[in-house]
């Protein structure tokens, strides 16, 4: 025998499936629609659940369903929704009436944002295998070897290794960057390719180092190999009568000196360099009427500094007492701007000299 409970009719009976449906009473706050089978399933705005509980919403336009817990004023503690007719949208996870979390129709999580895109703080994972991080002017991901040194990070194609970066120590810490080394004709070979997008190498473009952020000591069993094929220059002429002066005129411009950051560190211990003057260089060819900067061994580079005051961020912890936001006290950064279009107001302009040493021998030993 079936029983109907409504907050008008109370307890009925019908066809033999047991109901309870349309109980509604404000005081004691109770609003129900449904049903409760002999199977055990229950129903909520259904009279044919098929599932232990199943809920329906009044129209395939309307959220599909909602279990919300509220604290005593009001607000939503925990909420879990499924939104869209058969849920073909989202599921959303609230707390402390606020959303914390999504799934949506295609597998995509969301954490922290509501929307699968690269420009607002979260989290997005994607169900084929692609994440997205984004956080405001702080520290996005940190990766924790404990109680060794080695791998952080081991990078794969079809499962075998291609490169990895990690750590490791003598007296100082040090970031390595690996390959693992290629297979076929390049077996026992591997190497560390520029590239822009995609996965082609990009010829000719990537520079290590900049102007304002140098790289200091090159640690190498052989020199550099600079593209030197007849095939790929033109204009191959012999020194003028002008450049061959100044030719001879560097070879009397070599000096011993010592870097004044060096001996700001180490003293008198500071090691003795050898080489030219850029400036040097730079009025041995105007002497001949030459620009230097026409000439490839010559360097000249500007760009712009601007000081910014990185304000102090407190350290916060999660409930176990973890470190989710390291505590950063208020310092000063020097940034860099290849362009007095793209610094702020007062940047101050820098220019350093450089000299390409290959080339400015090679033009010495021209003139011998």
């Amino acid at each position: 025998m079936a029983l109907s409970l409504d907050g008008t009719t109370g307890i009925t009976s019908d066809s033999g499936t047991p109901v309870i449906e349309n109980l509604n009473t404000t005081d004691t706050g109770i609003d129900i629609t449904g049903q409760l089978t002999t199977t055990g399933n229950v129903g909520i705005n259904t009279s044919s659940p098929s599932t232990k509980l199943d809920i329906k919403a009044d129209s395939n336009s309307t959220t599909e369903w909602v279990f919300t817990a509220k604290n005593s004023a009001g607000s939503a503690v925990t909420e879990i929704g499924g939104y869209g007719y058969n849920h073909n949208l989202y599921h959303r996870f609230w707390i402390n009436d606020s959303e914390k979390m999504r799934i949506t129709d295609d597998g995509t999580l969301l954490v922290g944002k509501t929307a699968a895109e690269n420009t607002t703080e979260g989290h997005r994972f994607e169900p084929y295998g692609f994440m997205s991080h984004v956080r405001d002017a702080q520290t996005i991901a940190i990766y924790n070897r404990l109680n060794s040194y080695g791998t952080v990070v081991d990078f794969r194609r079809d499962n075998n290794q291609v490169g990895s970066i990690g750590t490791r120590t003598v007296t100082e810490s040090y970031i390595l960057l690996g390959s693992a080394g290629l297979t076929g004709s390049n077996a026992g070979g591997g190497s560390l390719l520029p590239t822009q997008t995609g996965t082609a190498p990009s010829d000719n473009v990537v520079d290590l180092g900049y102007t304002s952020a140098r790289f200091d000591n090159i640690y190498a069993t052989n020199g550099t190999i600079q593209t030197s094929d007849r095939n790929e220059k033109q204009d191959i002429e012999t020194l003028s009568e002008a450049e061959a002066r100044v030719a001879v005129a560097c070879k009397g411009l070599l000096r011993k000196f010592r870097w004044k950051d060096a001996v700001a560190e180490k003293g008198d211990e500071a090691r003795i360099h050898f080489g030219i003057i850029a400036q040097d260089l730079q009025d041995a060819f105007a002497a001949e009427g030459l620009d230097a900067g026409r000439y490839a061994m010559f360097i000249s580079s500007t760009w712009w500094e601007a000081e910014r005051v990185v304000p102090a961020v407190e350290e916060v912890l999660d409930d176990e007492g973890n470190v989710v936001t390291e505590a950063v006290a208020e310092h000063t950064v020097v940034d860099s701007y290849e362009s007095a279009e793209e610094a702020p107001e007062g940047a101050t302009e820098r220019t350093r000299l450089g000299v390409r040493y290959p080339e400015l021998l090679a033009f010495i030993i021209g003139a011998i």
